[in-house]
């Protein structure tokens, strides 16, 4: 596992972060007002800094964006879609955080396992969610086209009718006469 760097472990990252980003204090200002601090911090250490918040920030964007597009996709249950794919992040983010332990100084096997634990319990109860919605709308449309063709053979639709407006319901492709869909 990597080690921490001398920031880290001094606890001075988002000092840092807040530092350049919302005061604008340049590499060498931060340097400087930490060292006179006590801290014992480099140039290069806080630039290094920076640039991983930087490359983390720019993660968290692209995680962003890819969210949106997968919402964009989504059609039937984009409420349930979402949670999962958060429940997935979160699940990619423990073992990411995981891979970056020395020892378990700030967090007990414990709390990790219950941690992971959550987030499992959390995906089971979603897939159960989405099985459970897709038979009770698979349901509803079998139903629907039951409905469709005992009604429409009351009102003298055709045969082939009734079974164009059940594969529409259905969500079959259909095919008419002069081969358009």
């Amino acid at each position: 596992m990597p080690k921490r760097n001398k920031i880290e472990m001094q606890g001075l990252v988002e000092r840092i972060c807040t530092m350049y980003f919302n005061e604008k204090m340049s590499h060498k200002e931060i340097t400087d007002t930490l060292r006179a601090e006590g801290y014992d911090i480099s140039k290069s250490g806080v630039g290094r800094t920076l640039v991983d918040q930087a490359a983390q920030m720019k993660a968290y964007k692209d995680s962003a964006k890819k969210a949106v597009a997968i919402v964009s996709e989504l059609d039937k249950t984009p409420g349930l879609n979402i949670a999962e794919a958060s429940v997935q992040m979160v699940q990619a983010k423990l073992l990411e955080e995981v891979n970056k332990f020395e020892d378990f100084s700030t967090l007990t096997p414990e709390e990790l396992l219950k941690a992971i634990a959550r987030n499992s319990d959390a995906q089971t109860k979603i897939a159960r969610v989405k099985l459970e919605y897709e038979r009770g709308y698979k349901k509803g449309l079998f139903e629907a086209a039951k409905t469709v063709e005992s009604e429409g053979k009351k009102a003298g639709w055709s045969d082939e009718r009734v079974e164009l407006v059940k594969a529409k319901i259905l969500g079959l492709k259909v095919t008419y006469e002069d081969g358009e869909q």
